[in-house]
C-alpha cells in the first residue's frame, strides 16, 4: 500500500518511530528511534554496532510510530535504509539537534528505567564534552529511509 501525504504528516507529528530491521536469518529487531522527516525520508542516528551492520547487509526496513518505550501505535511502513557520510551525515545531526534540542544529546547517556540508553556508561568527562558539542559523535553512525 502507497505511503500517502497523510501517513507522513502523522509520522511527523509523532516523537518516535518502530525502526525494525532484520538479522542474515530474517529475524526482526525492533528499535524505538527518535527521527525527523526531510520530505519522504526519515533521518536518525544510531550507534555503530549490530545495527549499522544489519543496514549494511539488508537495507530493506519498515518503520512505525511508536512510544518511548517501543510499544507499537501504527503499521509499519516500508522503506529502504543507507548510512550517510560526511557533510550529508552532519546535515541529518543537525536536523535532529533542531527537532529534540538539549534532549538530543543529554538524554542517550542518562540511566532511564525501562529504556536502553547505549551511551549510558561513558566516563562523566565524554558525557560532558558530547553533552556541549554539536557535531555527530563519533562512535555513531547517521542513517537516511527512503519512505
Amino acid at each position: 500500500m502507497p505511503e500517502t501525504d497523510t501517513d507522513l504528516t502523522t509520522l511527523s507529528r509523532s516523537r518516535y518511530a518502530m525502526l525494525r530491521t532484520y538479522r542474515r536469518d530474517g529475524t526482526p529487531v525492533d528499535t524505538p528511534m527518535w527521527f525527523t522527516l526531510s520530505g519522504r525520508t526519515m533521518l536518525l542516528r544510531t550507534k555503530i554496532g549490530p545495527k549499522t551492520r544489519r543496514l549494511q547487509a539488508h537495507s530493506d526496513v519498515e518503520v512505525a510510530i511508536c512510544d518511548h518505550r517501543g510499544e507499537r501505535v501504527g503499521t509499519f511502513r516500508p522503506g529502504r535504509a543507507r548510512l550517510l557520510t560526511g557533510e550529508a551525515a552532519e546535515r541529518a545531526n543537525t536536523a535532529l539537534h533542531r527537532r529534540y534540542g538539549w534532549q538530543y544529546n543529554i538524554l542517550p547517556m542518562v540511566r532511564i528505567p525501562g529504556v536502553t540508553s547505549v551511551h549510558r556508561d561513558l566516563p562523566l568527562r565524554e558525557k560532558l564534552r558530547r553533552a556541549t558539542h554539536r557535531t555527530l559523535w563519533p562512535d555513531s553512525a547517521m542513517v537516511a529511509i527512503e519512505l
